[in-house]
Formats: C-alpha cells, structure tokens, sequence
C-alpha cells in the first residue's frame, strides 16, 4: 500500500504536493510524483549517502513523474525547487533484499518470479544478473526489472558457479551455452515438459525441447526451427539418430496418416530433411510413399522413393545372406566330410586291422595311425575342395561375427546422436587406435572447437571427406574421384546436390561401419583366443574361444594331410556307387561342376529345415543323378 507524503511551505494553500512512497529498497526501482504544480521544468536535488546531485523534472498539466533507483541504504532528502518556494520530503531506502527461492518462486527487489516447484539450484547473483537451474533449464531474472530469460543446457546441469558458468558433468560451461548438441537422456527430456508448460519460455527453442511436445501440436514454424537448430548444431543427415525423440516424430506421422494427413506430412518432410536416418527409417519412408501415391502424390511419393535410395548408400553393406550363406557352406564341409570318411572307410579299416584298428591304432602305433588318417586316401582335389570348403567356413564365421560387432556399435551410443562433436563421441573417438580412418573422424569431430589440430589429423585421414574439408583444389579433385557419388563432394565442385543440399563433407553411418570393422579385424588378430570371445556368434561367450581352437586344430589337420603320401584305395563299385548316390555332386567334384550341385543341396537343406520347403533340394537330387545316369552311358 502506498502512502502520501504532503510536504510544502507556503505553497500548501496553493494545494503544491510531492508525493513519495514510505520506504523503497536498494536497486527496486520507485517513481517520484508531483501534482498541482506551475507549468515548466524544475530542479530537484537529491541527498543521500553518496551525497548530492540535481536532478530536473518537467511539469506538464500540473503533473510530473520520475523513475528513480537507488544504489545505497539510508535516509534521502528530496528538495524541488519551484518559483513559489521549494517542496521537501524525507525516503528511507532499505537495504536491498537477497533473492530467494521460496516455495511460491525467486523472491527478488521487485517482486516474485514464479517458479513450478522442483529441485531448483541456486540464486546465483552476478551482477544485476540472478540464476536459477533445474534439469536442463536455467532462468536468468534482473535484480531491477521484472521478467526472464531462458537458456537450455546441452545436459542437466549439476551447480551454478560465478561467471556465470554451469557445471555439467565434466564440462563447466559459459551462460549462455554455446550451440552443442544434445547430450542428456530421455529422463532430462521427461522433467523438462512441465517447466516448459508452466514457465512458457518464448520460442524458438533448441531442437530438443521439441521433443517434449506431442509431434501433432507442432506447427510448419516449430519444424523449421527445429530443423535450422539440428544443424547449426552440428547433425548432419547422414549420421544416425536414434533418439527417442526422432522415433516419436515418426510414429506420430504413421499415426496422423488418416487422420490429419497434413501434419503427418510436415512431419515426414522434417524427418527425411533433418533426421532420415533412424531405426526403421527406410520401411517408414516405403510406408509414406506408398500412403502419398494412395493419396493421388505420387510426386511426392517418387520423392522418398528416390530419397531412399540414396539414404541406402550412408547405411553398412546389406550382408543378410551371410548367416544363411554360412551355414550353407558348414552344411556342405560337413556332407563332404562324411562322404570322404565314408567312401574310404572299408579301405581304411582293412589297413589298420594290422596295427591295432580305427581307434586301437592311435594307441598302439600313433605316429603310423596318422598315416592312415581319411584324407591320406582322398585324392590332391577333394583334400584341397575340404580345405577351401574349411576356409571359407571360418572367414564366413569371422565375417559374420566382426560385421554384427561393426554393425550394431555403429548405431550405438555414443554414435547414435546424428553427430559426432558430442563429447561422448569426442571421448570414444580418442580412446580408438590411431588409424587413418579414426583420423579422419576425429579431425572432423574437432574441426569446430579446434581447427589447426582437426587439420592435421585430416591430413593424415583414410577417407574422402577428409581430403574435401582441407579445402585445397588438388585434394577435392582426389576426393571426387574416390567418391564421385558424395552430395557434400559435388556440391563442392558445383557438380549438383542431392537432396539434402550443399552441406559440410563428413562421414556416415557407412563410414562409422568400416572404420569399427577393420578395428574390430585389427583387435582379433592382434589376439585371436580373445577376439574370438568377443565375436558376435551364435555360441556362448565362453565356448567361443574352444569353438575358435577347435577350428584351428582341424585346420592343422588338413593342412597336415597335404604332407602324407596318398594310400592306394580298391574301392568296391557297388559300395563307391551307394556312397556317390548319396551326396550329389560327389561325381564332379574335380569339375567343380560337383561344387555347385554340393552347395545348391546344402542350400536346399537349409532352406528344407527352415520351413521353406524341399525345391532346391530335390532339384540338386535331380541333377545329380542326371550326372549319375550320364556317366552310365559313357562308360564302355
């Protein structure tokens, strides 16, 4: 409430008042007012601590106001000076009051900020300047006027210290926060929704205050924002994305399909534009094409097609037949295996009846037993067609296991933020082997914060886009040429865009996969036992390294068979000829026309034992004993 001070001389008959507040604080700012005075412009002296000065005042209609603050605690004496004789008052001014946090808000001089309840830190005081934080949100409030400001954290902030500055994990970083992506949780974006609904901090906001929002309230404009931010923040389309956030966007355009289909299409623009990859980004933009050209778009349809045919080259080499290619190539060692024990068996048993028998030998005569192992009666083609059929079987194993290890780390945290310059990234890329390919990651990592190191580390890189951003014409030439399909690379050389438009050279998810695949290569044959342990295979992680020794040893023991004399084997025809029958391709093998007919049956018997049918089983049957009558007729 506020009260009058009436306080003239002579000068009251003519109803000349100066009216003060009863007390004001230091730095609140306050209004002095004057009414019924003469017409014109007036001194009025002000004394106080910091002693005396004159300000002037300009009356006009009788009246005049002044905003005033003041810096020190005491009393003032305020004196106008007018034709008719002065007018005095007396203020006391109080010290000001702290901030604080109370249960309502931020108690500051001119008042209260409201504030939703939370685990607030601070008041921070710097200056005029006072600063509150909870989760990813800082306000910013001024000791003399009302209102706020809003910063947002690249992650939750953990202290507030002079600067001002925010402590967040291992960073301590300035206020306002530079543009750095994203690093927080989906439990940092969960607590940021209710202070955005009760604050209302004014927009744009960064893009992942975005993802608090319900993807159908978000307008043509929250979208455009939301993109320009991604990328001033280093993300780029090629990189993956699986944030919850982004997930959601796409489910809510699947959702919005029927019902608002308008929206559903803002979103899917934002998506391919800023975001294209993410899990399950390329059967979602078959789904919108196919919903488009329902919808009579097939513009727009043909769009996404075409989009996601080039989103398909930024992903790792599609090697989904590699399981099945495997376990083919097992079924066949194994089928030819038994095929050699079994048409040399009779042969074989029959010399060992004299040195103790099949297993009795090993006891009796092991060094002469080794001589009559199976493939010491195999001739020099079916020895090398097991070994070759061995060999491959374990680069496919090994194949399979490093890209599953490649594949799954290069859509995993820390790279799975669209970037590489978070710190996480940063950090993870440090602690890698300094190959060429990490190189030229991290030089493009650090390329914003630290220019002449990234540099020189690009200097060093494996990849193209390391030789683009040098920015030297020889080496963007050089960079074309090994990839004369990369958008960033040819909108460099004005050969055209793609969709995504002229951006910054850098990798992608294809890159990433590489790069993890021939770390994951280097790391298993610096120590194979271990490596082997850490294979991505279908087999427990402890009976890896045994399954790894295992295939050792029976590669020792073909190996070791080139180096026996062949035994000479009297087959009997009918027993030959039940053997043969039974394993297709068996009389060819020395062809390789045998090969083929071995590996469609052992295709055949995958595919029979997946449920798909017995086809290409019986047709490897077929044309075996098409083969089997073939060499019928030919013989005398």
């Amino acid at each position: 409430m506020r009260a009058w001070t009436l306080l003239a001389f002579w000068g009251l008959a003519l109803g000349q008042s100066l009216l003060l507040p009863d007390r004001a604080e230091v730095g609140a700012p306050l209004t002095l007012e004057g009414k019924d005075l003469p017409e014109g412009r007036f001194p009025l002296e002000l004394s106080g601590p910091q002693g005396t000065r004159t300000l002037e005042v300009e009356v006009q209609g009788g009246r005049f106001r002044l905003p005033l603050v003041l810096e020190a605690p005491g009393e003032y004496r305020l004196r106008l000076i007018l034709p008719s004789g002065p007018l005095e008052g007396r203020l006391p001014v109080a010290p000001a009051q702290a901030p604080e946090l109370t249960q309502e808000g931020l108690r500051l001089p001119w008042g209260l900020l409201p504030l939703p309840q939370g685990p607030w830190l601070g008041p921070l005081v710097e200056g005029e300047r006072v600063l509150v934080a909870q989760g990813l949100l800082v306000v910013e409030a001024s000791l003399k006027e009302p209102g706020a400001r809003f910063h947002f954290a690249p992650k939750r902030v953990e202290a507030l210290r002079p600067g001002p500055e925010a402590v967040i994990g291992d960073w301590v970083l300035p206020i306002p926060f530079p543009p750095l992506p994203f690093e927080g949780t989906e439990e940092d974006l969960k607590a940021l929704l209710p202070l955005l609904q009760a604050l209302k901090p004014p927009k744009p906001w960064p893009y992942y205050a975005y993802w608090t929002l319900d993807p159908k309230d978000l307008s043509q404009e929250d979208l455009l924002a939301y993109g320009q931010d991604l990328l001033q923040r280093g993300h780029r389309p090629e990189l993956f994305h699986g944030q919850e956030g982004v997930v959601r966007m796409a489910q809510g355009a699947r959702a919005l399909a029927q019902e608002d289909p308008t929206q559903a299409q803002r979103l899917t623009e934002a998506l391919l534009a800023y975001t294209p990859l993410f899990p399950g980004s390329l059967a979602f933009f078959r789904e919108r094409a196919e919903a488009l050209r329902a919808q009579g778009e097939p513009a727009k349809a043909l769009r996404l097609e075409e989009a996601a045919k080039t989103l398909k080259t930024w992903l790792p080499p599609d090697l989904a037949f590699l399981p099945r290619a495997t376990y083919a190539l097992g079924l066949a060692y194994l089928a030819l295996v038994l095929y050699l024990f079994a048409l040399y068996l009779p042969a074989q048993a029959r010399d060992l009846r004299p040195i103790g028998g099949f297993l009795g030998g090993y006891l009796r005569h092991p060094l002469l037993r080794l001589r009559h192992l199976t493939l010491a009666y195999a001739s020099l083609g079916e020895r090398l067609l097991a070994l070759l059929l061995l060999v491959l079987l374990g680069l496919g194993f090994l194949l399979y296991g490093l890209d599953q290890r490649a594949r799954e780390a290069a859509t995993a945290p820390p790279l799975d933020r669209g970037t590489l310059r978070t710190q996480a990234a940063l950090d993870w890329l440090k602690a890698k082997p300094p190959t060429p390919e990490v190189k030229a990651l991290l030089g493009y990592a650090l390329l914003p914060q630290s220019p002449k190191e990234a540099k020189t580390l690009l200097a060093e890189g494996g990849y193209p886009f390391a030789k683009a951003l040098l920015g030297e014409e020889a080496l963007l030439a050089q960079a074309y040429r090994e990839a004369p399909l990369e958008g960033p690379i040819r909108a460099a050389l004005g050969l055209g865009q793609d969709p995504w438009g002229r951006r910054e050279p850098g990798p992608s998810v294809r890159t990433l996969y590489l790069t993890l695949l021939s770390l994951e290569l280097k790391a298993f044959l610096e120590d194979p036992l271990k490596g082997a342990a850490r294979l991505a295979l279908p087999l427990p992680e402890r009976a890896r390294p045994w399954a790894a020794l295992g295939f050792v040893l029976v590669l020792l023991y073909h190996l070791l068979a080139f180096f026996l004399p062949r035994r000479r084997a009297s087959l009997s025809e009918g027993w030959a000829l039940a053997v043969r029958l039974l394993v297709p391709g068996s009389l060819g093998f020395a062809s390789g026309l045998g090969l083929l007919l071995l590996l469609l049956a052992a295709f055949g018997l995958l595919r029979a034992l997946e449920g798909q049918g017995p086809g290409l089983l019986l047709l490897a049957y077929g044309l075996h004993l098409l083969t089997l009558l073939g060499s019928f007729r030919r013989a005398p």
